[in-house]
Formats: structure tokens, sequence, C-alpha cells
């Protein structure tokens, strides 16, 4: 089989293997310190689907919903999620970002994207029919669409499970939701572009 017909055979389980990163924030940053911002919430969802109200025969169970919402911060230092827990502190001279990351077990920003570990292992089989993953939504994504290339992606100090990225205009940070609950120390972490 050719190399480009195998990988787009292997895609999907790559999908697969990673659907537990599926929600977070994702930050479109403008040159004056303004933002695009589109988040990915997941919820227990109590209202029925179109399938649910037109389908016949079923008994239906369990619903999960993953909420997308989008919407303008016209200054990227004034997001807040509730809390103070996530803080952005764009230093657009200086061609830097800094997020602060506090961690609780009530982090305002982390309540907001996904619920708690029962909720999450009780949604995995709706989100996951084939059962592969027994919690959905453990891992937070914060990514940041930047004005130019990335240069620096860095996170101090180091946490269970956090990681940080950059790949052209996007710089990433992922960290599982219980490191994000955990009491600790908060996470600082700094992006820089050309």
């Amino acid at each position: 089989m050719p190399l480009p017909r195998l990988l787009l055979w292997l895609l999907p389980c790559f999908a697969a293997c990673s659907g537990n990163e599926i929600v977070g924030l994702h930050l479109r940053l403008q040159p004056d310190g303004s933002a695009d911002l589109t988040a990915r919430a997941l919820v227990a969802s109590p209202t029925p689907s179109p399938a649910e109200v037109t389908g016949k025969g079923v008994n239906w169970g369990l619903r999960a919903a993953l909420v997308h919402s989008q919407g303008a911060v016209a200054k990227l230092a004034d997001l807040r999620f509730g809390d103070d827990a996530l803080q952005f502190t764009p230093r657009m001279d200086a061609n830097k970002l800094t997020v602060r990351i506090e961690r609780s077990a009530t982090a305002g920003w982390v309540t907001a994207l996904a619920p708690d570990k029962r909720t999450r292992e009780q949604l995995a089989p709706v989100v996951d029919p084939s059962r592969k993953v027994t919690e959905v939504g453990d891992a937070l994504r914060i990514e940041i669409e930047l004005p130019a290339a990335a240069v620096g992606s860095s996170v101090l100090p180091s946490a269970r499970g956090v990681e940080v990225g950059r790949d052209g205009r996007r710089a990433w940070l992922s960290i599982p939701v219980a490191t994000a609950r955990e009491p600790g120390e908060a996470l600082t972490w700094d992006v820089t572009w050309n």
C-alpha cells in the first residue's frame, strides 16, 4: 500500500486514540491584543437531540454534547471564566504572552469546559461507542494562533501530564483535568513569536 494511502487509512485510528483532548480553548490573537475565542465544552445535555425526537423504537439513555461557542475578546488581559484561575498577560510590544494557570478543585476555567470525573466516565461510551476510552474529556487544550511564527512555548514548573508545543503560528498547552484540579503550584506558560 503506498505511504499516502496508508496514512489516510491510519488517520482515524490516531484520532480515536487522542479523543480525550476534545475540550479546551482556541484563541486567534490579533496584533492589537484582541482575540477571537472558540471554547469547546463537554456537557451532559438535558436537551434531546433531533435524532431522539424523530427516532422511533429507541429507549434513549444518556446524552453528551460537545458545545462549541465562539466570540470576540476586545482585550485578552480581561478574559475571565468565573474566577482568576486563568490569566492572560499579553505584551504585544515584546511579542510575548504569559498565561498563568492556577490549579484547584474549583478552577473556574476547568469547570466551564469539563464536568467532574464521574460524569466524564459516564459520558465516555456516549462519545466513544467503541469503548476504547473510559473517561472522555480528561485533558484540556489551550491553543493560541499567533500574529506571526511561534519561536517559544514553555511552561514552569513541570506538572504531571502537562505538555506544550508550537508549530508555525500556533502554540498549545495540554493539561490533564486531574492535574488542573489538584492543589499545586500555579503554572506559567510563556509564548513568544517573531
